[in-house]
């Protein structure tokens, strides 16, 4: 038999008709262990729902173990909740290219690799829930495909403007961006570098990251 239990957190008077707050669940699983499962929201980029999963073995204290373990993962939840910023990437992307002062063809460069390589990927994520796991996701995409396409079959067309398709029209292969352009990305960009001290000053949770792509335009 398989059991499941749901928590829900204080519902208020019955005339409020509030919807419940879960508060994780926990479930049984055929070999007996228990399954803990918290939600923590919609990933920005997927727009799928994410959750903190683990499983407790089975045995006899096997129930108050995933009890402790529920009560942990809602508070990496509640950690990542309340960050110390609900600002973007894109709102510190936009703050730091007011501010900063280097020359004009470095500027040019860095507006270039955010507008193409920063914003599409991580520019709706928030700075308080960076992390190791999304800086990884981010710079592994860089390596798969320079133009960030969602794996499907497109055609690299030869302009972008009104045309008629010719040879020079091709099924899209994807390339990795230059191993020169990602290390500028990753250590001389003065937008990543400031992204990263933020990431640095903040200890936030962000539980788990699919796999970045840019969404593909009707």
């Amino acid at each position: 038999m398989v059991r499941t239990s749901v928590y829900a957190g204080h519902m208020g008077s019955s005339a409020s008709r509030r919807p419940r707050r879960i508060e994780g669940s926990i479930r049984e699983l055929p070999s007996g262990g228990l399954r803990v499962s918290v939600y923590t929201g919609i990933d920005p980029l997927s727009r799928r729902r994410m959750y903190l999963r683990e499983v407790v073995p089975a045995g006899p204290k096997a129930h108050a173990e995933a009890e402790r373990v529920r009560r942990r993962l809602l508070a990496q939840v509640d950690d990542s909740r309340h960050a110390r910023t609900s600002a973007t990437v894109d709102y510190l992307l936009d703050k730091h290219f007011e501010l900063v002062k280097i020359e004009m063809n470095t500027i040019e460069n860095c507006r270039s690799a955010a507008e193409h390589h920063i914003r599409p990927l991580i520019g709706a994520v928030r700075v308080g829930a960076l992390n190791g796991k999304v800086f990884d996701s981010f710079y592994a995409e860089l390596l798969r495909c320079r133009i960030h396409c969602d794996g499907r079959p497109m055609v690299d067309h030869r302009t972008w403007r009104p045309h008629g398709c010719d040879p020079r029209c091709t099924p899209h292969v994807c390339k990795p961006l230059g191993a020169s352009s990602v290390r500028q990305i990753q250590v001389g960009s003065p937008a990543t570098r400031s992204l990263r001290r933020s990431h640095r000053r903040s200890r936030r949770l962000s539980p788990g990251l699919l796999p970045l792509h840019r969404r593909r335009s009707s």
